[in-house]
């Protein structure tokens, strides 16, 4: 039995590496919960793992406590630190956008 849906052929992909830029650069810019995605993995590991799981998985921070092993005191300034620097890396971007 054949598949109902059809796959797009070989000749529709980029053939050449300038071909695959010009196709990518077509692109539209990432939204807000991507940037923030990618901004998430320039944090430090602590400070990532607990927005990962917190703001991403949703996660309760009982859980990301008994998780990563440490207080839900801990879980949650992590969490707060990641936040404001997401934040805080969000807004140079902005800027840089306005110029």
């Amino acid at each position: 039995m054949r598949p109902s849906h059809s796959f797009r052929s070989r000749s529709a992909m980029p053939n050449s590496v300038p071909e695959l830029r010009k196709s990518v650069s077509g692109m539209e810019q990432p939204g807000a919960f991507q940037c923030a995605l990618l901004r998430a993995f320039e944090l430090r590991k602590a400070y990532r793992d607990v927005f990962l799981l917190k703001d991403i998985q949703g996660r309760t921070l009982s859980e990301i406590a008994a998780i990563l092993g440490i207080s839900i005191d801990t879980a949650l300034e992590r969490l707060q630190h990641a936040r404001r620097e997401i934040g805080h890396l969000q807004d140079s971007s902005v800027r840089e956008h306005a110029k």
